[in-house]
């Protein structure tokens, strides 16, 4: 009775083999279930841009029809109008992002005509260091401020030029201050960043307006909404193509 008692006990636990074949299967699972797990992040976070992008047009066009102008005090995306300092300048990771999307466009008389028409004539400016759930201020645009417009390879990318023309267009952003709120949104969506120290906290998360305001020679009589892009520069197509990217690897 001793003696099989202490084969019993001998026979407690897992040997150093039977560990071994179980932590190789852990690997196994997990190597099947990471990249799972990520493109399904990465999926929703593009079908949730897509449809944010999509939601914020709709509301600018909504806004455009019932008013008949466009919705005002949009956010600038400098820390003071005249200065040009992007709100990103502090964030190196973010910065390096909007670099290629992002080139200042010093308005002119003539350049904040077409806006003034369409509506917008005051921005609101963030503090430095002001994350996307602080209050703007609303500031009145003046000649020789300056705003963000889009680079060459951004339009390119948007395909809204095939070649480029710089200071045709500006890029406001959709904040707490738009005069949408309330009336055809309830709030401004927030960009969900696929950059894991990227954050609504840390940098200006909301999306983005693009509206043209000459073409490419003399300015328009009112400039005009073209395009909605999320913080990182991507469009609509952009955004899709994300999505069907994750969709296709699995």
């Amino acid at each position: 009775m001793m003696s099989q008692l202490k084969k019993i006990k001998t026979r407690n636990g897992f040997s150093l083999v039977e560990l071994i074949v179980v932590l190789f299967i852990l690997v196994g699972l997990a190597a099947l279930i990471v990249p799972t797990v990520t493109d399904l992040v990465g999926r929703t976070r593009a079908s949730t841009a897509a449809s944010s992008i999509n939601a914020v047009a709709n509301a600018i066009q909504r806004y455009e029809v019932q008013y008949l102008t466009s919705p005002n005090n949009y956010d600038s995306l400098v820390t003071a109008i005249g200065i040009g300092t992007d709100l990103d300048t502090l964030d190196p990771l973010l910065n390096n992002l909007v670099t290629p999307i992002f080139a200042d466009v010093t308005l002119t008389t003539a350049l904040r005509a077409p806006l003034t028409a369409a509506g917008i004539t005051s921005l609101g400016v963030h503090a430095v260091g002001a994350n996307s759930f602080v209050r703007a201020t609303p500031t009145v645009l003046a000649d020789n401020d300056v705003i963000n417009g889009l680079t060459v390879l951004a339009q390119q990318a948007l395909g809204l030029e095939g070649t480029g023309v710089l200071n045709k267009y500006v890029v406001l952003g959709v904040g707490t201050i738009t005069d949408m709120k309330g009336r055809t949104m309830m709030e401004p969506p927030v960009a969900f960043p696929g950059e894991g120290p990227i954050n609504p906290n840390t940098a200006y998360r909301r999306y983005l307006a693009v509206y043209q305001i000459t073409d490419g020679t003399d300015p328009l009589l009112k400039a005009k909404i073209v395009a909605v892009i999320a913080p990182d520069g991507k469009g609509l197509a952009g955004e899709l193509a994300d999505y069907f990217k994750f969709v296709s690897i699995n």
